[in-house]
């Protein structure tokens, strides 16, 4: 059913954008979490396989991008 598929996009979308704005909070304050951005990344990589609006889909992308450059900015940290 397209309602109940939109329902659920829009959901997924809503979860999203809130995880993104604790990305963007924890950023700007510094307090954000390996385990915060890796949670992220398994969140956007589960949601990539059901988009099918390649306008979606691009923004998923460009959130996993900068998720795991973020990702490995902790990396190089924790090697220094």
């Amino acid at each position: 059913d397209a309602t109940a598929s939109r329902k659920r996009a829009v959901r997924r979308a809503e979860t999203l954008l809130d995880r993104l704005d604790e990305l963007r909070h924890g950023l700007l304050m510094g307090t954000l979490s390996r385990v915060q951005l890796g949670e992220l990344a398994m969140l956007v990589s589960q949601r990539r396989d059901s988009v099918e609006d390649p306008k979606l889909a691009e923004l998923l992308d460009e959130i996993d991008l900068r998720v795991q450059v973020e990702i490995a900015k902790y990396e190089v940290e924790s090697a220094a």
